[in-house]
């Protein structure tokens, strides 16, 4: 396996725009070209030996590569954006976009991540053990397809407009998947066959603009929005993706202010 740690020597002032950070692009270099690998620092254009202490090699075998980042880099962007394979771990906080857009490979982050973690993937599994901010897994502004695949798990609480717009397919087997502690408002808004569950509370509006997919709220809600008709109690839930979840739940049919015959489903806990 190739393993490459960086340590980060100094906390940045500004953002530090760090997309070059991912097993591909460490695929097959040397220590030396990673060291010399671009990141932009403001509207300065640096090498990540001026923000890092790096060690070990990569290899060229994609999947074996492991990164591990250390140090506070909650004003660190964008690592490991479009990554297909290979393993991040980050041992810290860390900053906007990590894991956007991409569709392999595992990140970890053992701290906190800022907003936009794990943006539009599409693939891949990004595992935060602390918060995170607004729109984890969403989809940026302007589009109307977010998180189409992989899985992203937060221990902790997530922000608002989180998983909007997701976009799933059973007939491709492509099921993106959010678990979380607790949610803001917005949580999966525009759902368009997203999983998303949350383990404890979501605040209000809740899978608002719901076309088709699945949101469990394991804890309480808010406020159910009027356009969600009750259908039941259930005692286990099945989702697409072969998972099932037991327990005592309301199930819901919603958002019926975007479809008479919506597919979306809600359970909430009761």
């Amino acid at each position: 396996m190739g393993k490459i740690e960086l340590t980060l020597k100094k906390e940045p002032t500004f953002s530090l725009e760090a997309e070059s950070i991912t097993p591909d692009n460490f695929k097959g270099k040397t220590q030396k070209d990673i060291a010399n690998l671009i990141i932009f620092h403001g509207n300065e254009k640096l090498s990540l030996k001026d923000y890092f202490d790096i060690k070990g090699t990569a290899g060229n075998n994609l999947d074996d590569i492991e990164i591990v980042i250390n140090g506070n880099l909650s004003k660190v962007k964008r690592i490991g954006e479009k990554m297909s394979g290979g393993a991040i771990t980050i041992n810290g906080d860390v900053g906007m976009h990590v894991g956007n857009t991409m569709n392999g490979g595992k990140i970890v982050v053992n701290g906190n991540a800022a907003d936009w973690a794990g943006a539009m993937m599409e693939g891949g599994e990004l595992e935060i053990t602390g918060n995170a901010g607004n729109y984890v897994g969403a989809a940026y502004r302007g589009n109307w397809e977010g998180m189409t695949n992989g899985v992203i798990k937060v221990k902790g609480s997530v922000g608002y407009e989180s998983m909007i717009w997701a976009r799933g397919s059973t007939p491709k087997k492509r099921f993106p998947k959010l678990i979380c502690g607790s949610a803001g408002q917005f949580f999966g808004l525009h759902n368009h066959g997203g999983i998303i569950i949350c383990e404890g509370n979501a605040e209000a509006r809740v899978a608002a603009d719901q076309a088709r997919g699945f949101v469990v709220v394991k804890g309480k809600i808010g406020r159910i929005m009027p356009s969600f008709k009750k259908i039941g109690e259930v005692s286990e839930i099945e989702l697409p993706d072969g998972e099932k979840i037991s327990g005592k739940f309301i199930e819901y049919s919603g958002d019926h202010a975007t479809s008479a015959k919506t597919k979306g489903r809600l359970y909430v806990a009761r």
